[in-house]
């Protein structure tokens, strides 16, 4: 399902490893950390976040929330939505991450594996 999930804020699934029994998604790589790096000042070599860079950051993980709320199909929702699971374009375009724990809206079917748990639903 996870491949079905298109929005310019939320990380892209480039494909996945399945192999024995390891099962891995391979996603884009999103190279400025994590919002909470730059809040909470994990990195110390990043500056401050400035405020037009943090209503950039707002605004995008809204409409990424959005658009899985209300306009994908299924609707999704996230249920880790955090610092953390924000990543960040050099630009400072977020990017929601992380939706191991995301259900679908009407269902209690997780977003990233089928509904056998064995097999990835791309």
């Amino acid at each position: 399902m996870l491949s079905r999930l298109h929005h310019r804020n939320l990380v892209k699934l480039i494909g996945i490893c399945v192999e024995d029994r390891t099962r891995c998604l391979v996603y884009e790589l999103i190279p400025n950390g994590s919002l909470e790096s730059h809040l909470h000042g994990i990195d110390r070599e990043t500056a401050p976040l400035n405020w037009s860079a943090r209503l950039k950051i707002a605004l995008g993980a809204a409409r990424a929330l959005a658009y899985l709320h209300e306009d994908s199909s299924p609707r999704v929702i996230h249920r880790d939505f955090k610092a953390s699971n924000i990543l960040l374009e050099d630009d400072f375009t977020p990017k929601v991450s992380d939706f191991g724990l995301a259900r679908t809206a009407f269902g209690t079917q997780p977003v990233s594996w089928g509904p056998s748990g064995k097999s990835p639903s791309l």
